[in-house]
């Protein structure tokens, strides 16, 4: 238990708390855990670079199980899959604080791991209704393999465009604004829960495939990435009020 405490006290901040308890099930869930399983990689002296690339696996084979496997039990090992990412994405980070390492390539891996873990769990979900007994409502399930695409491709399509943004224009009122977490209003919390890869998304993933309405979710969460996507895109091709006084008309 003194370990344990040890990885949390120097891997929390008081800074990180402040947007990190916002998403619920990431923060009182998923962050304890991944404590407990820092420590084998603590002991093993594993660099968080490798933890973060090892964090690529998972992901993948829980896309494969979910998408293709149509029995119930595959379709949770699948879960598993996800859920044991979502571990090893704050592995990475607590091994990096608590050994005080930090390099601009692990930021790059660890957003890479997490990119791979949103585009894959929307698609999965969608065509894991087409394979097995997984749908609430009688339609072509070729229409969910669709909407799942799209969403894989709406979750990730705002964070492209932030990006960009920033490498031209720097951090800005804008920019930060969108990826400001800690003041979180009660309206936007909700949001972040529901659309957190790593918070209720992969619960309600969970609870989808065990009373077999992943069509549901697919539809719900396509909606939610699309509104989220049309309102993070408007935001962010906003120009700033300097922007503006610069321009030449």
């Amino acid at each position: 238990m003194g370990i344990i405490k040890d990885i949390a006290k120097k891997t929390m901040t008081e800074e990180k708390r402040k947007y990190a308890k916002n998403d619920f099930f990431a923060f009182y869930i998923g962050r304890p855990l991944s404590y407990i399983l820092t420590i084998p990689f603590l002991k093993l002296n594993i660099k968080p670079n490798t933890i973060s690339k090892i964090s690529f696996i998972p992901p993948i084979i829980g896309f494969i199980l979910i998408a293709f496997g149509t029995q119930m039990y595959v379709k949770i090992i699948g879960w598993i899959m996800f859920f044991l990412w979502n571990l090893l994405d704050g592995v990475d980070g607590n091994v990096a604080r608590y050994k005080e390492i930090s390099s601009k390539l692990g930021a790059i891996l660890d957003s890479t791991s997490g990119y791979i873990a949103m585009i894959l769990s929307y698609f999965c979900m969608g065509i894991g209704c087409y394979y097995g007994d997984f749908t609430f409502l009688n339609c072509d399930k070729v229409l969910f393999v669709i909407l799942g695409g799209l969403s894989s491709i709406m979750v990730i399509f705002p964070r492209l465009i932030m990006h960009k943004r920033i490498s031209t224009m720097g951090k800005d009122e804008v920019s930060e604004n969108v990826r400001e977490r800690s003041s979180y209003n009660i309206l936007k919390v909700i949001a972040l829960n529901l659309i957190s890869i790593a918070g209720f998304v992969q619960v309600l993933m969970l609870i989808a495939i065990i009373i077999r309405c992943m069509d549901l979710f697919t539809i719900a969460y396509f909606a939610i990435n699309f509104v989220i996507c049309i309102a993070s895109t408007y935001k962010l091709l906003q120009d700033t009020k300097s922007d503006k006084k610069g321009e030449v008309k």
